[in-house]
């Protein structure tokens, strides 16, 4: 299942947080995973916030798995508060039982 969340920042940039749930394999636990995409006032699309030509590259590339995500927070300038809301809502979906989706969300939408 895939949640897609989008803040809008003061300084006009776009935040999707893009968190991906899945269980893992012979296991009945559910694994989560986010990502992490910018945008631009002037841009068109969405696109990582650390790419090839970005000084800090580098330093991601050689980092852990945490280290280079506590970079692409501090690189898009999203907060741990607003990403922990993007994963709290996921996680409140994927506690609804399935028919209770979709009217959980036509009830939001009226």
């Amino acid at each position: 299942m895939i949640h897609e969340k989008t803040f809008q920042l003061k300084s006009g940039r776009e935040v999707k947080v893009i968190v991906k749930g899945f269980f893992l394999h012979d296991n009945p636990q559910f694994s989560t995973e986010y990502e992490i995409l910018i945008k631009e006032p002037k841009e068109k699309y969405f696109r990582t916030p650390i790419g090839i030509n970005h000084p800090q590259y580098w330093k991601m590339k050689r980092s852990t798995n945490n280290q280079a995500k506590i970079l692409l927070l501090e690189y898009s300038g999203v907060s741990q508060r607003q990403v922990n809301q993007a994963l709290s809502e996921f996680n409140r979906i994927i506690s609804y039982h399935p028919a209770q989706i979709g009217l959980h969300y036509e009830s939001e939408l009226l």
